[in-house]
């Protein structure tokens, strides 16, 4: 049997499932995700570096690379490098999986945290592998009066944020965001940041788990221990002002919406079939960028040139940089990725 070419063949993701103490059960019963733990699932790993994918023409076996029919996205990344990744992500971090895609369910509020940008990660956390990190979030459901800590209330110096911490009161100096479904909030590196109760959210971010925690509201493990703080290094690379104020969505067509530019990546909503969009969205993959999509609503349809696959809510699949001209179509809401 020929072996399709893996630079031309769209990638059905099956996720991980993670357990955190401030997670619930909502993303439990994810299609295609592996049986999940028995404790707090507060992650889902939608797309990542160690993400498994297969050939999503609808159960064909054609393997994915020439190891066999299963890969993961980092290993498709190195073997394949640009073709694979594209252009940008290539220059910029070589033949590695480039973005993180992920859902998140909040049922306690998490750990204030800041991330490093990639100067710093490259200087400070050499030996971690890993880069900086930006995220940004689309929030899909929340509980009334839900909100995210985004950044500080007013400009604060390092020693008075370092008071706060050790007093237990560092939320006095953040600034509370209030959320509902639909609204993006973007996380520079730099931005402190925490997710409130009551939320679930899509998350993309660079592919990087560089993330240093402020304060954890003295939260304990099973074993009656707290979780590491990293004070200095959060305060090493935190902005001490104010987040700038949000950029609202940017129409592209029917049906499409910018929702987030960031150096690393660009966020798109897509609608089929609702709210006045069309049935139909026919585009070409760029060789600048693979693309990483995941339904959020209803279900869709994927053609290529090599075939087709059907997804339902929260499934998600990779595109190659050169998979060329794709077609989606079916009644739903899908996010796209792009590094």
């Amino acid at each position: 049997m020929q072996t399709s070419d893996p630079t031309r063949t769209p990638l059905r993701l099956e996720p991980a499932l993670v357990e955190r103490p401030w997670g619930g059960r909502r993303l439990v019963d994810l299609p295609r995700a592996a049986p999940p733990p028995d404790g707090p699932v507060g992650e889902a790993w939608l797309a990542g570096p160690d993400t498994r994918a297969v050939p999503a023409n609808d159960g064909r076996a054609d393997p994915a690379d020439p190891a066999g029919p299963t890969a993961t996205l980092g290993g498709l990344a190195a073997t394949l490098g640009e073709a694979f990744v594209g252009s940008a992500p290539f220059a910029r971090y070589g033949a590695r999986m480039p973005l993180l895609v992920k859902l998140l369910d909040a049922v306690e509020t998490l750990s204030v945290q800041v991330h490093p940008d990639d100067a710093y990660a490259l200087s400070a956390e050499r030996a971690s592998g890993h880069l900086g990190k930006t995220e940004a979030w689309l929030i899909i459901d929340a509980a009334a009066h839900a909100s995210v800590a985004w950044g500080w209330r007013r400009a604060v110096s390092r020693d008075e944020v370092r008071d706060a911490v050790a007093a237990g009161a560092l939320e006095t100096l953040l600034r509370q965001l209030p959320v509902t479904p639909g609204d993006v909030v973007v996380n520079e590196a730099g931005v402190v940041h925490a997710v409130g109760p009551g939320i679930v959210l899509y998350e993309l971010q660079q592919a990087s788990d560089l993330t240093y925690r402020l304060y954890d509201f003295d939260r304990r493990d099973a074993a009656g221990r707290a979780r590491d703080l990293h004070v200095d290094k959060a305060l090493d690379v935190a902005r001490l002002t104010p987040a700038g104020p949000a950029a609202p969505p940017l129409p592209l067509a029917p049906g499409r919406q910018r929702l987030a530019t960031t150096d690393a990546f660009r966020m798109e909503r897509w609608t089929l079939g609702r709210e006045a969009a069309p049935l139909e969205h026919a585009w070409q993959v760029e060789p600048r960028s693979l693309e990483l999509w995941t339904v959020l609503e209803g279900a869709a349809t994927l053609a290529w040139e090599g075939g087709r696959c059907a997804l339902e809510r929260f499934e998600s699949v990779a595109l190659p940089a050169r998979l060329g001209p794709a077609r989606w179509r079916g009644d739903a809401v899908l996010v796209r990725g792009t590094a």
